[in-house]
């Protein structure tokens, strides 16, 4: 449950851009800044901090680390806290490595995913209203940390037009200053909520493409899933 949680955050986040500054813009105003700095953007990096609410086993885990994306579908997240995590796709291949498992996770990427709509972002052609019903979202109840940033944030709710189980509703918060998506809220259909919130945003830097490939090491168990 914790590896998928994981996987759908940073797929997710693959819509992470920018756009230009406006005052009491409309949804559709928000969403058309929203699609033209996620065509312009190539790659972009940032620190991170995922909250997961597990509704089930009523538990929250918070984990800190770095993120890197590359179009098309090429992404790598590292987890520093509270143990070293790896997930690194070169948009083919999905790794899942925990170093204190000695173990590494293989994935289809497309099967990874599990997402018509987010396969589509993966391949860097995604359009949001062709993919998701879009409309503003309230600031979600019971998280009261999140309430001075919804005050400099849009909140943008995401329904999927296609049905997808493993998540019913994304939330992204874009900033109202310089329309940075700063938050990505997902969603499943178990009550499951995974946040992350980026600072120290980097766009169009220039990424390796060696940055998105996992050589495993000697010694640790390999597991394929098809």
């Amino acid at each position: 449950m914790i590896a998928r949680l994981h996987i759908l955050s940073f797929l997710s986040i693959i819509i992470l851009l920018s756009a230009d500054t406006s005052n009491a813009l409309t949804l559709d105003e928000v969403v058309d800044r929203v699609q033209e700095g996620y065509e312009r953007t190539g790659n972009f990096q940032a620190d991170f901090i995922q909250t997961s609410f597990l509704k089930t086993i009523k538990k929250k885990q918070v984990s800190k680390g770095r993120v890197f994306i590359k179009k098309p579908g090429m992404m790598r997240w590292e987890y520093k806290e509270p143990e070293e995590q790896f997930i690194i796709s070169d948009g083919k291949v999905i790794w899942f490595y925990v170093s204190a498992d000695k173990q590494v996770m293989i994935s289809n990427a497309g099967n990874a995913a599990d997402s018509h709509a987010l396969n589509i972002f993966l391949s860097g052609s995604g359009r949001l209203r062709d993919t998701f019903k879009i409309e503003f979202e309230d600031d979600p109840k019971g998280h009261s940390e999140r309430s001075e940033e919804s005050q400099s944030q849009y909140l943008l709710r995401l329904i999927p037009k296609k049905s997808q189980p493993n998540m019913t509703k994304l939330v992204i918060g874009v900033n109202k200053e310089d329309f940075k998506i700063e938050t990505s809220i997902v969603y499943d259909i178990y009550g499951n909520q995974t946040i992350v919130n980026f600072s120290n945003i980097e766009m169009n830097k220039g990424l390796p493409e060696d940055l998105f490939h996992f050589d495993v090491p000697k010694g640790v168990r390999i597991i394929t899933h098809q």
